[in-house]
């Protein structure tokens, strides 16, 4: 699935200098981001050019253009990270990427108006291209106040709304990614755990036994291959089932680590700002979950190599077994 992805992070005085130097790529290492490839900043290209001289300087001069009362704890600007998830990202040509992000520079200019807009950046050099816009939040009644544009959570749901919008009218193929109050599960199974344990338990159990199946001659070894398989493929295929039922969840959590790769310099401390923002709870979950994902992958592959004879007995044993169980409770 492909999915736009627009982040906004507010930043007072102190932040401002840091930002500029991370977008406008002013270090001369990046020993914390080692995502950065700096023999490629050389394609690193803006949409909006940044300002001669720095960032500070041109929001003071916005601030003294339009009268703005600050306060010490003002927000004086806001940092937008905007992208889409990876395998869409990835598979644009170049082209069509720069048209991505001229666009979705377009649909900023839209919204706060233009001459607001510091500076706006493409990255080239790491991973999944993706652009840094910054711009000071002056309303459009002329006050400096980043919460009128931004909004509370639902306001920040209706921009992603309209941005998914804008963006969709010229690529089809992107979705928009459903709110965290529609996909957030407030309590997940523990034993989809213990069966993810018990799983892997199983799998190594099973390594040694499904590399030489096909080459078995004892009937003992092969009934014992069985026997364990029979446990392994429907514990497998419920666990697939359920992880699956979570995939818009899981879908919204992938997009906030990434959203974190790009926001924060220090690999530590993007773990720590995901915890702050999601709960210790959510961040374990959602970790575990994400790995459930791998899990399965690993588990399809298994399941692909056990031939067909014995799959064909397993599912004998599994129908035997849920007979048996349904006479009981008759």
């Amino acid at each position: 699935m492909a999915y736009t992805i627009l982040r906004f992070k507010k930043d007072k005085g102190g932040a401002v200098a840091g930002c500029e130097r991370h977008n406008e790529r002013k270090k001369e290492a990046y020993k914390s981001n080692p995502d950065i490839d700096v023999n490629k900043s050389q394609y690193n290209y803006h949409t909006v050019q940044a300002p001669q001289y720095t960032y500070s300087r041109k929001i003071k001069d916005l601030i003294k253009k339009y009268g703005c009362k600050v306060r010490k704890d003002s927000v004086k600007l806001v940092e937008t990270l905007i992208t889409a998830t990876p395998e869409f990202m990835n598979k644009l040509t170049e082209k069509e990427k720069r048209e991505y992000f001229e666009r979705a520079t377009e649909f900023i200019k839209q919204e706060i108006g233009e001459d607001r807009i510091i500076s706006a950046v493409v990255h080239m050099d790491e991973a999944t291209p993706h652009m840094h816009l910054a711009f000071c939040p002056i309303n459009k009644d002329g006050k400096l106040s980043a919460k009128s544009i931004l909004g509370n959570q639902k306001s920040l749901s209706q921009w992603q709304t309209k941005f998914y919008e804008f963006m969709h009218e010229r690529w089809k193929e992107l979705e928009r990614g459903r709110s965290a109050q529609e996909t957030k599960r407030k309590h997940i199974p523990t034993w989809l755990f213990k069966m993810a344990d018990n799983l892997d338990y199983l799998y190594h159990k099973l390594s040694n036994v499904i590399e030489n199946i096909n080459l078995i001659g004892m009937k003992k070894d092969k009934a014992e291959a069985i026997e364990l398989l029979s446990e392994f493929v429907p514990k497998a295929q419920k666990f697939s089932a359920k992880v699956n039922s979570y995939k818009d969840y899981i879908r919204e959590l992938e997009i906030k680590v990434i959203n974190q790769k790009y926001d924060n310099k220090e690999l530590m401390e993007e773990n720590n700002e995901l915890k702050k923002e999601m709960g210790d709870k959510e961040f374990e979950t959602s970790m575990k979950l994400m790995n459930m994902q791998n899990q399965i992958k690993k588990y399809e592959k298994y399941i692909k190599k056990i031939p067909k004879d014995v799959l064909d007995e397993i599912d004998r044993k599994e129908r035997e077994h849920n007979y048996k169980d349904k006479e009981m409770e008759r």
